[in-house]
């Protein structure tokens, strides 16, 4: 196997294969992924197939692979010939410190697994909403008719109120952070690919969600409600409003995941499963630095 040099990646060619492969998702095109970390190395077999794109960086003169903010895992080709033991060895030789989450769940080669949530939407409306919890039944039944539910196309607006929500909770989340997820919303909506949806009551946004659509999956990026929201069940009329709105034209709403169990309970009241990807955490940093990347 051999790392290509992110301005030796044939771009083009990498998003022609994204868009025909189901194994690779919307976070693998390439200009999402330069939006979302400035430098990437493609891993290439002896051949020079295309296998999987992978970020790099480094800090004090040691190099560095660590996951992007919200690209959850990164994904191999499905016609990868090279065998998966091999692949996470190399990647865990490929730099002085690694933290990265693989598309995976063998447990044969990797240890450590994160959690996200997908529902399958290839049912009738009907049938899913049959399959909600109880508990989301009744919340559903008790929305005020009030609650005006719409969509926006104010990504600023969508960024200050998640900002205002969940700022305070998102561990890292620096002034970089914020900025490449704006600017990954507002390419998105160039494109054509994405649905800021709403919640008012009496005027005043109570809640939002970003969903990003390719390729037959809806993403739930980011969303969020008040703490009046919370009480009035706003996000349960969102995800269904979504739900009901993309059934037709989606095989799939992604919630992209959540290691927070009451989060993931939230997304399981719709009738989403639990999913798994593999996390390949290997520190190759000099015994004095290890104490600080355990």
């Amino acid at each position: 196997m051999k790392l290509l040099a992110s301005q030796h990646i044939d771009k083009r060619k990498w998003d022609q294969m994204v868009a025909s492969d189901e194994q690779l998702d919307f976070f693998s095109l390439s200009w999402v992924q330069e939006i979302l970390h400035p430098d990437w190395e493609m891993l290439c077999d002896d051949d020079g197939n295309y296998i999987l794109n992978i970020p790099k960086s480094s800090k004090f003169g040691f190099s560095y692979r660590l996951q992007p903010f919200f690209i959850r895992s990164l994904h191999m080709t499905s016609n990868c010939q090279v065998d998966l033991t091999e692949i996470a060895q190399f990647l865990s030789s490929s730099a002085s410190y690694v933290q990265l989450n693989v598309d995976s769940d063998d447990q044969n080669v990797f240890q450590s697994f994160g959690k996200y949530q997908m529902l399958d939407l290839s049912n009738s409306v009907e049938e899913i909403k049959s399959n909600y919890t109880t508990n989301a039944k009744r919340i559903l039944k008790k929305i005020p008719a009030e609650l005006i539910l719409g969509e926006s196309t104010d990504v600023s607006e969508f960024i200050t109120f998640f900002r205002k929500q969940k700022g305070e909770e998102l561990r890292g989340f620096t002034s970089e952070v914020w900025r490449r997820l704006t600017i990954l919303l507002e390419e998105t909506q160039l494109r054509d690919m994405l649905r800021i949806r709403t919640i008012h009551l009496n005027g005043l946004l109570i809640a939002s969600g970003a969903f990003i659509s390719y390729k037959g999956t809806s993403y739930f990026l980011k969303g969020t409600a008040t703490p009046e929201g919370k009480k009035l069940g706003a996000m349960y009329a969102m995800i269904d409003q979504e739900i009901s709105s993309i059934q037709e034209t989606h095989h799939t709403l992604d919630f992209v995941g959540s290691n927070n169990e009451s989060i993931a309970q939230f997304y399981r009241k719709f009738g989403a499963v639990d999913k798994q990807y593999s996390i390949l955490k290997q520190n190759n940093l000099p015994a004095i630095l290890r104490m600080f990347k355990a």
